[in-house]
């Protein structure tokens, strides 16, 4: 873009949509993370706020509609979404998903770091309430930021809890980075998940509890990958993930009622 710095630069679309609660506005930020080269998608209540914030974490597939669709179902409820490109920033692909945990995942993790102080200073955001929510890759990351304290809270939606592969030389592992001083997490799995088997969520759970983490988990009984999106949602699973997430954030990030 001519005359366009390569330094943060944010350009604003406005989409009004209807809700109970909320009409919200959609915001793409480009100059993002430690290098300032990662794009994100803000999306936010309309209205002065402040408002809690929440990470939204995509999975091994890049940024999808089911991301945004997401945080279009969340924001409605008082919440700042932002969403980042985080596999783009490296080039990373769904068959190269391991070098997110393992080869770049200190400079994603430093990533997070920044787009995190981002929202904090967002005119809408209250600076102490900052979560996040992830799905698949998504997943890992969100509790390895809850786990180190980044964020108030982590939520993870079947997660990768191998960090996208067997036997990788992970940079952060769960039991080197959770204690008793972590950031609260919540984990929802199938149980008939195909992908990461829920054995994973249950050693998981087992982990937390050595290591005296606080935690919730929901094992969906017949729910698959992806259970909240695509040809694989169900409906009734995903509106019950819905709710869980919101009591979820609601307790601890302590979201104020705020009127239209």
């Amino acid at each position: 873009m001519r005359g366009i710095k390569k330094s943060v630069m944010i350009l604003i679309a406005l989409l009004f949509i209807s809700s109970n609660a909320f009409a919200v506005e959609k915001t793409v930020v480009y100059g993002l993370g430690a290098k300032k080269n990662m794009q994100a998608i803000v999306i936010a209540p309309k209205g002065e706020g402040p408002f809690p914030g929440v990470l939204i974490l995509h999975t091994s597939g890049g940024v999808q509609d089911g991301d945004i669709n997401f945080a279009k179902q969340l924001s409605p409820h008082g919440y700042v979404c932002l969403i980042p490109y985080y596999f783009d920033a490296y080039n990373v692909s769904h068959n190269t998903r391991h070098l997110s945990t393992t080869k770049y995942a200190e400079d994603i993790y430093n990533d997070f770091g920044e787009v995190i102080e981002y929202l904090k200073k967002h005119p809408k955001v209250k600076s102490d309430a900052v979560g996040a929510v992830g799905f698949s890759m998504g997943g890992y990351w969100s509790l390895i930021l809850a786990a180190k304290g980044k964020v108030k809270t982590g939520v993870s939606y079947y997660g990768a809890f191998t960090g996208g592969g067997r036997n990788l030389d992970l940079k952060y592992r769960f039991d080197d980075v959770f204690t008793k001083s972590s950031s609260p997490v919540l984990i929802l799995h199938g149980s008939q998940d195909s992908v990461v088997s829920p054995r994973h969520a249950a050693n998981m759970a087992v982990l937390l509890d050595e290591k005296k983490s606080p935690y919730e988990i929901r094992i969906y009984i017949g729910a698959d990958h992806r259970y909240e999106r695509g040809s694989q949602r169900d409906e009734e699973i995903s509106s019950d993930s819905m709710e869980r997430t919101l009591e979820f954030l609601k307790k601890y990030l302590k979201i104020n009622k705020t009127k239209d």
